[in-house]
């Protein structure tokens, strides 16, 4: 695995947004970077809901249009999906709900930590 990191800071729910960090997570793996996306507010629900429409179409083309389904196929090539515990009691968000569609549930001081050090950082 290469030394190279990035880092993506996602804020927004929207769909041209969601889709713009997905692809910048994509193409951060496919250059063989280690990367985390940080999921914040409305992010974090995109995420749980695109999770939950994969798993319930499975396979069927309709999973591939959530907007968040650009970020899971960046986990599924080894990107970290990190999302922020106060967003996820904020938005009522079943903890175990956010633990199946992300690789973890942090607060502020560990993403500072996992974050540290990381020189390209993308906001979304």
């Amino acid at each position: 695995m290469s030394d190279r990191r990035a880092v993506v800071f996602l804020s927004h729910g929207d769909e041209p947004t969601l889709r713009v960090a997905g692809s910048c997570a994509l193409a951060a793996c496919a250059l063989g970077d280690r990367v985390d996306v940080f999921l914040f507010g409305e992010a974090v629900r995109a995420v749980v809901e695109a999770h939950a429409a994969r798993g319930e179409v499975r396979g069927a083309s309709g999973a591939e249009d959530e907007p968040g389904s650009l970020l899971l196929q960046a986990r599924a090539g080894g990107c970290r999906l990190v999302a922020c515990s106060a967003s996820v009691v904020e938005a009522h968000i079943p903890l175990e709900h956010a633990e199946r569609a992300v690789d973890a549930v942090a607060g502020w001081p560990t993403i500072v930590e996992w974050s540290r050090g990381v020189v390209d950082r993308f906001f979304f």
